[in-house]
């Protein structure tokens, strides 16, 4: 074996104790029993005690205040203390509790520890299970502890350990029901039976019985079919939700479009009137017949714009206009006419 294994198993069995003695909250008495509190007659046990600090001296009580104790003294700030059991028998069972010495003074108790002594009675009972020990989740099933003599009291424990008595459950008669099969329910169960005289006192333990619980092929096949279908559900809603939100950006492209178009189609309709055509004539046609063409062009025709809304100015010089634009131009023949044109 390598030596880091052979050093790694040293220190868990060095430290198993320890382990113990810390099961429950260091800021309170307790009591506790290793390997268990469910001792075969003639094994050994070791009973722990927790103190608060400060203590000088400890006792473990059997049965009653009053009734058989042993002594200890911790060593220095010792908070553990432990009894050892070595062979117990039938007398060994029974309640147990630590009173510890403290101010002058027994001045607290620890809760009760019950320790049970199996093989008491010779009795093996039987255990079995109907209709069947493998079951499907959901169903019911009967556990049968079934003893060879007569008892008023049987009691069966789950896990196959049977290290405490609150782990068991006893009761008057010899079937337990099990409604609602659940996976976790599933493991080894043994049974006891005993006298309500003697309650710490039990038969030896049945053979163990194992339960299984396991799906069956159609719960299987619609556990999965559940699942595929949820998924299948839940990749179609996302499907729709993104297309919900693909055509909503559309109609706001769409509408932002519209809006241009309108605004520009409105902007060509405004400006959509041909060049205005300003002619200047006078009353002497043979004058305006000696203006060189080129200068009249230049001074009625207005070039279009080639960006939109572009303003446009324009210089006219007026030459005796006729009578009816007479009111638009100024009687001062230097004065120059300006027009804002707006074109596209």
């Amino acid at each position: 074996m390598a030596p880091s294994l052979t050093l790694l198993l040293a220190f868990v069995s060095a430290l198993d104790d320890k382990i113990w003695a810390h099961g429950a909250s260091s800021s309170s008495p307790c009591i506790w029993a290793v390997p268990g509190a469910v001792i075969p007659n003639g094994s050994s046990v070791r009973i722990f005690c927790r103190v608060p600090p400060g203590v000088t001296a400890l006792r473990l009580y059997h049965g009653e205040p009053g009734g058989r104790w042993h002594e200890r003294l911790p060593e220095g700030a010792q908070d553990v203390v432990n009894f050892s059991l070595p062979k117990v028998t039938q007398l060994d069972a029974g309640k147990y509790f630590c009173d510890y010495w403290k101010q002058r003074s027994w001045t607290g108790q620890t809760e009760l520890l019950e320790l049970v002594v199996t093989g008491i009675y010779k009795d093996q009972p039987s255990l079995t299970a109907h209709p069947s020990a493998q079951t499907v989740p959901g169903g019911n099933l009967t556990l049968q502890c079934q003893p060879v003599s007569r008892y008023d009291t049987y009691i069966l424990c789950r896990g196959g350990g049977d290290s405490f008595p609150q782990d068991c459950s006893p009761q008057s008669h010899s079937s337990f029901l099990i409604s609602f099969v659940s996976l976790d329910q599933a493991g080894p169960y043994t049974c006891y039976a005993t006298q309500s005289i003697s309650p710490h006192l039990w038969t030896l333990p049945s053979n163990p019985l194992l339960l299984s619980v396991k799906l069956s092929l159609d719960v299987s096949t619609a556990i999965v079919a559940s699942a595929a279908a949820a998924f299948l559900l839940l990749v179609l809603l996302l499907l729709l939700l993104l297309l919900c939100l693909r055509r909503r950006r559309g109609k706001r492209s769409m509408s932002r479009g519209a809006a241009y178009d309108g605004t520009k189609g409105q902007m060509r309709h405004e400006s959509s009137s041909p060049p205005v055509l300003i002619h200047g004539e006078s009353e002497d046609h043979d004058a305006q017949g000696a203006e060189p063409e080129a200068a009249r062009q230049r001074d009625t025709l207005v070039p279009l714009a080639e960006a939109p809304q572009e303003v446009t100015y324009a210089q006219l010089h007026p030459v005796r206009p006729r009578a009816g634009v007479a009111p638009l131009l100024s009687q001062d023949p230097e004065a120059c006419v300006y027009a804002t044109l707006t074109l596209s």
